[in-house]
């Protein structure tokens, strides 16, 4: 009776380890260039030192996913930031798709400032939301990205991001 037992509760389990591997989502990569620009931005100077200011920034352009797919994209963000040091950034990013699906995220970033005096960052990010061809999906991302010019080159301050996501979709 003992063996019958045993043998039922091993039959019960090895169906559940193959239904959980049958019923499993494949873990999905992206990986994207966005390109964007400043298209408004308020910052504040905090007044302990020379160069030190927090604000809120929105940045719109477009992606090209290494897959061959395109989209439309913005973030809102705020900053605390010392010029000619960096700081930290966090905010919320859009893709919005040719078929109407979007993904948004929320990250953080650190800002650092490369010898040439040029801003760069890296950070991380969640998916909070997809639709359409995304509805379901939950996920991460990593991200890096750089300023592509100087302010006095550049005053519309395009940079780009490459960031590659990892995901699943449950539907």
């Amino acid at each position: 009776m003992r063996l019958r037992r045993w043998v039922s509760v091993m039959i019960l389990i090895g169906l559940v380890v193959v239904c959980s591997f049958a019923f499993a989502q494949p873990r999905q990569t992206l990986e994207v260039e966005a390109t964007s620009w400043i298209v408004s931005s308020q910052g504040l100077p905090v007044g302990d030192e020379a160069g030190h200011s927090i604000g809120i920034q929105k940045r719109e352009g477009s992606a090209v996913f290494r897959d061959g797919q395109t989209a439309q994209y913005s973030t809102v963000s705020n900053f605390d930031f010392r010029r000619g040091r960096g700081g930290t950034s966090s905010g919320y990013s859009k893709f919005t798709f040719d078929d109407g699906s979007t993904l948004i995220f929320s990250w953080t970033a650190a800002i650092t400032v490369g010898a040439d005096g040029l801003s760069l960052n890296k950070g991380k990010g969640t998916i909070i939301q997809g639709t359409g061809k995304f509805a379901g999906i939950k996920g991460t991302s990593v991200f890096s990205g750089r300023q592509l010019k100087p302010a006095a080159e550049d005053p519309k301050g395009t940079a780009v991001q490459q960031a590659t996501i990892q995901y699943t979709l449950t539907k």
